[in-house]
């Protein structure tokens, strides 16, 4: 078989999507400095703040819900059916009091679990280490008090604030380094991380929102028990990220194996607590984050490949959820992506699916509350198909494509039973938010250069282009695609591969002969194809039908004649724009639709105004048209079953088309020809002004439909001239212009 060079990509870490930014720290003691006064209503008065500075915890069985506290002074007046927070340096627990027994300062409590809801009522509040100008804040606004972080003795240090700390941002950051880290590994095969750092700081923002109290009768005895409803939550991670990774592949034998994802790399940022206090209640947030890695794979043949990109993002990345409406994203990203072309060596055979994603959590007080599994990701999925046939054989297609995706989903974790009270639970599986195609190989292949005449021999070049979604756009690819030439003529080879997006054949056509370009999928289906079809002369104008199929990719077709033009080469007759037939003098006095009069002057018809600040109609006159009626289409009103082109698809024409100036018959103009070969052709018939004609055989002038929306006594048309076209030019409406129908 022979060597073939082609490229193997794999998944790896994206989180740059999808966690985001602000500026830099704020100084610790920065902050409000009088706390919010609670609203009537809003803390259960069965809630009984301790002071846990001047109390520790003796005894705790969390599973049976039994507690003993040591009050180092005088205990607080805790009784049946008060709410009580139990508060360690990496922990709350809200628990409801059904027992209490005292023993000098030791208070022993049976309980059962409670909630915020068991707390708050009627308040909405934002917990939040942001500005409240970048917050989605509600409410009163509360900053961190302490914070806890795991250490790597993995005991827990605590940092108090002397203040609250207001608009402190950067709660949790990470630079991680580490290249040369292995994803798998085999007797003949390795995928490692040539490259691999990050950095990256994080914010959090968390609003809540409470109904009003409820009233509850305790099952089995006489306590009541006041509660409300959760109406919603809005939990964000804001930040800045920046990466660069490049991931290589080496293989030499024959595998396939599928494992399920699994965790690479527990706590890859070390687990952090942010203590808040909304009205003296304490509120634990904690931040995490685990690696996960997985790859599906089936290879043959000896290769090395390596792929990679390097991003910076910053923004907002969250979820909402309301009682009323359920979940939806909450979003606001802005991005920079450099995606590194492949480079491969080796032959063979492989389908590869590599992706590693780090799953980012915000709990709400630890474990009882709700928790946001974050999964940004990046997959290249490269599917390759090779025949064992060699090339030139029956069969000879090699083909690959390479999909990249960028993607954000919610894990399968996320459940809205968050407050212990009818939220529904919505324990799903991965709920996507955001998947976004990055980069696509191959895309097309079109004719670039090159048509010989029957009988002649010419070298005729294709392009193949990816698509680029980042830059919405297509690109040439950089990557090595094999293309496939069929046609009834000589071939100088049955197959190229593109470099640098751009590959040639030489041909010598035979009578009627169309040269074929196809790009083949893994499974040995045209995926994409371009057409060249042999000419006749220097320009095959049509001349025996009234409509030419170019190949566009909008399927219009476009009329062989002007209006008013009985072959190709004849100018046809000249019209201003808005008016269906021509006439002797072309002025803006006897223009169809304008008026000047004692009372003033403007247009009467086609005027827009959408600055609100230029008076352009008569008499004020505003309609806002700004692409014109059937009854005021010369084409329409000429050519049955026909229109003007709009100024757009002049634009379709002039981006999808080879266009030449060329002499038809005595007669400048413009030789436009399609992919698929076929042409028409635009003579140059200057234009009309006042009664003169001037420009005939040096320019053409063609009409769109479209008005200037800016300036509507402009409207938009096609300049063509020897060297070259353009369509981006307005000119007054009364003019009188060459007219090309389109069906």
């Amino acid at each position: 078989m022979k060597t073939t060079r082609f490229f193997i990509a794999v998944l790896l870490l994206m989180a740059s999507l999808f966690i985001a930014g602000c500026g830099k720290e704020s100084n610790e003691s920065e902050g409000n400095s009088l706390e919010p006064t609670p609203a009537e209503g809003t803390i259960n008065p069965d809630y009984v703040a301790i002071d846990w500075d001047e109390a520790r915890l003796t005894q705790a069985d969390d599973s049976q819900g039994n507690y003993q506290i040591q009050f180092d002074g005088e205990a607080p007046a805790i009784a049946p059916g008060s709410i009580i927070t139990i508060v360690t340096d990496t922990s709350v627990r809200y628990v409801y009091v059904e027992t209490v027994s005292q023993s000098g300062g030791a208070v022993s409590i049976t309980s059962s679990a409670a909630d915020l809801t068991d707390i708050f009522a009627n308040v909405d509040f934002t917990l939040s280490t942001m500005e409240a100008s970048k917050s989605s804040a509600k409410g009163a606004v509360f900053y961190p008090e302490r914070v806890t972080s795991l250490e790597d003795d993995g005991t827990y240090s605590v940092r108090r604030l002397q203040k609250p700390a207001k608009g402190k941002k950067e709660v949790w950051s990470l630079s991680y380094n580490n290249d040369g880290e292995e994803l798998y590994s085999g007797d003949n095969y390795r995928i490692y991380m040539e490259k691999m750092n990050m950095n990256f700081a994080l914010a959090v923002d968390l609003r809540l929102s409470f109904s009003d109290w409820i009233e509850q009768i305790k099952i089995n005895d006489i306590l009541s028990r006041k509660k409300s409803k959760p109406l919603g939550v809005n939990a964000a991670l804001v930040g800045t990220f920046s990466t660069e990774q490049r991931v290589r592949c080496d293989i030499e034998g024959e595998y396939s194996f599928k494992p399920d994802y699994d965790l690479w790399k527990h706590n890859l940022l070390k687990p952090k607590g942010v203590w808040f206090y909304p009205y003296g209640v304490p509120i634990l947030v904690t931040l995490r984050t685990d690696l996960f890695r997985q790859v599906e794979f089936t290879a043959e043949g000896e290769m090395s490949a390596y792929t990679g990109f390097s991003d910076n993002a910053e923004g907002r990345v969250g979820l909402r959820w309301t009682a009323s409406g359920g979940i939806e994203s909450d979003n606001d990203l802005q991005n920079t992506f450099e995606f590194t072309p492949p480079t491969v060596e080796g032959k063979g055979q492989v389908q590869a699916k590599v992706w590693a994603f780090p799953r980012v959590s915000v709990m709400l007080y630890d474990a009882l509350g709700p928790s946001i599994d974050i999964k940004p990701y990046l997959a290249d999925t490269l599917r390759g198909g090779f025949k064992e046939q060699t090339l030139g054989q029956d069969n000879d297609y090699c083909a690959w494509s390479l999909d990249c995706h960028a993607g954000l989903d919610a894990a399968c974790g996320l459940s809205l039973r968050w407050f212990g009270y009818e939220t529904e639970n919505y324990s799903t599986p991965n709920i996507n938010i955001i998947d976004r195609r990055l980069y696509r190989s191959p895309k097309s292949v079109e004719h670039a250069s090159g048509r010989p005449t029957v009988g002649e021999s010419k070298t005729i070049t294709f392009n193949v282009y990816d698509q680029n979604n980042l830059a919405n756009r297509e690109v040439l690819t950089p990557l090595p695609q094999i293309v496939k030439f069929e046609a009834a003529g000589q071939l100088s080879s049955e197959y190229g591969i593109a470099r640098n997006g751009k590959v040639s054949v030489s041909w010598t056509a035979v009578d009627s002969d169309i040269l074929y370009a196809k790009l083949y999928d893994q499974d040995g289906n045209v995926m994409a194809l371009d057409t060249v079809q042999a000419g006749a002369s220097e320009c095959n104008c049509h001349t025996n039908g009234d409509w030419v199929d170019l190949g566009l990719p909008s399927g219009l077709l476009w009329a062989s004649r002007n209006v008013g033009a009985t072959k190709p080469e004849d100018y046809g007759d000249y019209f201003a724009w808005g008016e269906t037939q021509p006439k002797s003098t072309y002025t803006r006095d006897n223009y169809k639709y304008y008026r000047s009069d004692e009372n003033g002057s403007g247009w009467t018809k086609y005027c827009s105004d959408i600055f609100n600040d230029r008076n352009f109609g008569y008499n004020g006159y505003v309609d806002n048209l700004v692409t014109l009626q059937s009854s005021d289409d010369a084409a329409a009103a000429n050519v049955s079953g026909s229109r003007m082109p709009t100024v757009f698809e002049w634009e379709e024409l002039e981006d999808n088309c080879t266009w030449k100036w060329i002499t038809l018959n005595g007669v400048n103009g413009m030789c436009v020809t399609g992919r698929n070969g076929k042409s028409l052709f635009l003579p140059a018939a200057g234009d009309r002004w006042g009664d003169e004609t001037g420009y005939v055989g040096s320019y053409g002038f063609y009409w769109s439909s479209s008005l200037d929306e800016d300036l509507p006594d402009l409207a938009w048309y096609l300049c063509l001239r020897s060297d070259g076209c353009n369509v981006g030019f307005d000119g007054d409406r009364e003019g009188g212009l060459s007219v090309r129908p389109v069906r």
